[in-house]
């Protein structure tokens, strides 16, 4: 007895999941738009948000009929023998048509739609779209069921005819979407990059004689970055994204890349222009050899134990090339003799600077 229940439940499960034909498709901002061509009908399938930075993928399904005199049928909802002669318009099978006479059921198409959809011949029609998660794959049934029309042109116009169902083909269509940057991020990426080489260029003097003051020499890129930190939270503000999810992520991690301050400090040093000559000066002269490998040093464990070691080096190697660049500055009156001596902690300062350029 239970094996007998074990293989009806086994002959159900394959039936319900039964395909005549399985396609994948990949759609993405790259790939908008793909055909599944049938021998009496075209399957469109078109992502028709790819340029926007949206977390759902929104997939347009559209279906042409091309036979000439046969309906294609799309059914919204499972229906048993005795209701197919109920719907308007009403269905018979015809004889030849598969399964146990009295038993058989209409498959319904996966996606959710309020109404039965018929194709007349030679003629295409869209149904209703349907979101897919970035990174994800939708597996859409379409059983489309063939049927000739039976009845006067008269009993069509008053809605009166009856359809002949004469075969059914289950196609199942694995679809995965990949939604790519918008133009919208892509033009904060641009910005971001033109700040990026403008500060890199950018020399601020401490002299305490040069004007304007050194503060006021790097604020103009100070209120930059934090401008364009301000249109980042805009943007996600207005798309409405969680923490968990990948526009927010995407977004957050350019955010934390424009972390420039840290540059602004490394760009700092003398113009000449004045009476007393200074050397190299940063933020981080005042450290010993010692205290700048300990900073390096605790900066690559930060990396090497994150779950996401590239976003977290990118956050982070604008210090880290400060700190490196301190103590190797030939005209850093801090470390330039200690350097040129070398010793254990210049060793240990190359060994932990590539490691962490290796990471």
């Amino acid at each position: 007895m239970k094996k007998t229940f074990i293989t009806l439940f086994l002959l159900c499960l394959t039936a319900a999941t039964w395909a005549d034909e399985q396609k994948k498709i990949a759609l993405s901002s790259d790939n908008t738009h793909e055909t599944v061509n049938l021998s009496y009908a075209n399957i469109f399938v078109t992502l028709v948000n790819a340029g926007a930075d949206d977390e759902y993928g929104k997939v347009l399904i559209e279906i042409e009929n091309l036979d000439e005199t046969k309906i294609l049928a799309l059914f919204h909802e499972a229906y048993n023998e005795k209701q197919v002669k109920k719907v308007k318009p009403s269905f018979r099978y015809d004889k030849l048509f598969g399964g146990t006479k009295g038993k058989r059921t209409i498959d319904p198409y996966s996606q959710p739609m309020n109404t039965n959809v018929y194709f007349e011949p030679s003629n295409k029609h869209s149904l209703p779209t349907f979101d897919v998660a970035s990174g994800q794959t939708a597996v859409v049934r379409v059983p489309i069921y063939i049927a000739k029309i039976k009845g006067r042109a008269v009993d069509r116009i008053l809605g009166k005819e009856k359809l002949t169902l004469l075969r059914k083909q289950v196609i199942e269509l694995d679809i995965e979407v990949t939604m790519k940057p918008g133009a919208e991020y892509l033009a904060l990426e641009q910005d971001y990059e033109k700040l990026k080489e403008e500060v890199m260029k950018a020399t601020f003097c401490s002299n305490k004689a040069h004007r304007p003051a050194l503060e006021k020499q790097k604020e103009p890129y100070a209120t930059r970055i934090g401008e364009l930190k301000g249109k980042i939270d805009a943007a996600i503000n207005a798309h409405g994204w969680k923490p968990e999810d990948s526009g927010y992520k995407r977004y957050n991690s350019l955010k934390n890349a424009i972390d420039l301050n840290i540059v602004l400090d490394q760009r700092v040093g003398d113009c000449g222009r004045h009476n007393k000559k200074q050397g190299h000066q940063c933020s981080y002269c005042s450290l010993s050899l010692q205290q700048i490998y300990h900073k390096l040093d605790d900066l690559y464990k930060k990396i090497y134990s994150s779950s996401d070691r590239q976003g977290t080096k990118q956050k982070v190697m604008s210090q880290v090339n400060a700190l490196y660049g301190c103590c190797t500055a030939p005209d850093c009156s801090k470390h330039a003799s200690a350097w040129s001596k070398g010793g254990d902690y210049k060793n240990k300062i190359v060994e932990r600077y590539n490691r962490i350029q290796g990471l």
